[in-house]
């Protein structure tokens, strides 16, 4: 029993590690800047909304980012929100919404609402935009709004 423990502890363990952190892209051209949004729920745990990917291309996330942080904190969260430049026009984004605890080993004792899936935007060059959500028991959205909260995207919802 021990040992079933064991393995299924590392299987969390290594699957949370599964975003790596690629090498920064440069773009050329006009840039929109998507930033992703969070929300604190308690010291240990906190709601993202945040684009993973830009036209198939993995882009580093906020709550990767936390995550690394958060490792060599015990208390507390070290939190990231990211802002990231993407080339003005229409794009493909990849963008979820995703709870998130300091410590993996809680996720079991919790439910993980999540969604997530691709929307296409059309970016204005200079302006800036965010992905914005809502996590709760019965219902979870995301999408990507404007500075002036305007939707500009589809909501993604389950």
């Amino acid at each position: 029993m021990t040992r079933f423990f064991l393995v299924i502890c590392t299987v969390l363990l290594l699957a949370n590690c599964n975003q790596v952190k690629p090498s920064p892209e440069s773009f050329t051209g006009p840039v929109a800047n998507i930033n992703d949004t969070n929300r604190k729920i308690s010291a240990i745990k906190m709601n993202f909304y945040e684009v993973t990917e830009i036209d198939g291309r993995n882009i580093y996330s906020s709550s990767a980012c936390t995550s690394e942080g958060g490792q060599h904190e015990q208390v507390g969260l070290s939190v990231c929100s990211l802002r990231h430049p993407t080339p003005a026009g229409k794009q493909v984004l990849h963008i979820r919404a995703v709870n998130y605890a300091t410590v993996p080993f809680f996720t079991l004792f919790n439910n993980i609402y999540k969604v997530e899936g691709d929307v296409v935007v059309t970016l204005e060059a200079g302006k800036e935009y965010f992905v914005k959500g809502e996590i709760s028991k019965g219902y979870t959205a995301v999408w990507v709004e404007d500075s002036k909260g305007s939707l500009v995207s589809r909501k993604i919802e389950k």
